[in-house]
């Protein structure tokens, strides 16, 4: 798959973004949630040197679990090594239409064009091709962290 990563970016938020257009009370426990999390600092150098060509479209919402879980983490990398993440944060599930997954609108079109299974859904673009080169799905599969998991993922393409 390739995407048009600047026509993204015109659409979508950075992590510090998504936190700020949350509710006070979604905020607060996003905030908390970051305080009290500290990545493997191996990890993240690791990471710095084999994601600094990549951008991350991750797709979140306010009432996902697993999603108040991973943005923290997100965060995280955007902030500590320059992670490019663009976070489509509106998502929506469509319960009266069998046919569709997703409510496009709020959830941008790319939930439905490119079948996200779930959220958090992470996918990894090459910045200069906007070539696919890994996703995630909801959370770690394989190791314990998700920072852990991104990198696994992606030395392991």
């Amino acid at each position: 798959m390739k995407a048009d990563l600047d026509d993204i970016r015109s659409r979508a938020t950075d992590v510090k973004g998504y936190f700020e257009s949350m509710s006070e009370k979604d905020r607060d426990i996003l905030d908390e949630l970051y305080e009290e999390y500290s990545p493997k600092q191996e990890v993240l150098d690791e990471l710095a040197t084999i994601t600094k060509d990549l951008c991350v479209v991750v797709f979140s919402a306010a009432w996902c679990g697993d999603c108040k879980d991973a943005m923290p983490v997100m965060k995280h990398l955007e902030e500590k090594i320059n992670l490019d993440v663009l976070v489509f944060g509106t998502i929506k599930t469509a319960p009266l239409d069998p046919d569709v997954k997703w409510a496009v609108p709020p959830s941008p079109p790319e939930t439905n064009e490119w079948e996200v299974p779930a959220i958090p859904y992470f996918v990894f673009f090459d910045k200069n091709s906007g070539e696919q080169v890994a996703f995630i799905i909801e959370k770690p599969a394989v190791k314990e962290t998700l920072e852990e998991e991104i990198l696994h993922v992606l030395k392991h393409k």
